[in-house]
């Protein structure tokens, strides 16, 4: 039995045909449920956060292996060794002279780091935890900043941290 002046059905059979039919209560929560959940989709993304561009890389040597950035040597004010802030200062300044350079800590020959140059250990911390990274970017930025090329720069860093049986930076 109908009840009038509704859509609603008296017995189940009788509600199944108007839902098959596309009458009833059924039918009108179909029609506007997928525009409402459309409009929140897009209600909640417009408001969601938007990422912010990365900044810019620092290193900016065209002609470099290494293309990240290096790592702001300000994060090393408080708290590091000493000799690890000048270290990140270093190859901030001078990017494409450590580039040219082998890390003789054997960081390219391990299967965890596989670095590409010195600089490389410099856009991480690794450089903040190794000696001798530290060692030959500021033995590489006190020759450079005395004048010397990048191939004088390059042999003797190499004359004072390369061990026996070592193969020469190519």
């Amino acid at each position: 039995m109908i009840e009038y002046g509704t859509s609603r059905a008296a017995c189940p059979e009788q509600s199944r045909r108007a839902r098959d039919a596309g009458e009833g209560p059924a039918r009108d929560r179909r029609k506007g449920g997928f525009p409402l959940a459309a409009l929140a989709i897009l209600v909640l993304t417009a408001a969601a956060p938007k990422p912010t561009p990365a900044a810019a890389p620092n290193n900016s040597c065209t002609t470099c292996k290494e293309r990240a950035a290096t790592l702001d040597p300000a994060r090393f004010a408080k708290g590091a060794e000493p000799g690890v802030q000048e270290g990140y200062e270093i190859a901030r300044k001078y990017p494409a002279t450590l580039d040219k350079l082998h890390c003789f800590c054997e960081c390219a020959e391990s299967p965890m780091f596989h670095h590409k140059t010195l600089l490389t250990c410099f856009t991480s911390t690794h450089a903040a935890g190794c000696g001798i990274c530290l060692s030959e970017a500021r033995l590489a930025g006190q020759l450079k900043d005395k004048g010397l090329s990048d191939e004088e720069i390059k042999v003797t860093v190499e004359s004072v941290h390369r061990t026996d049986g070592h193969p020469p930076t190519n």
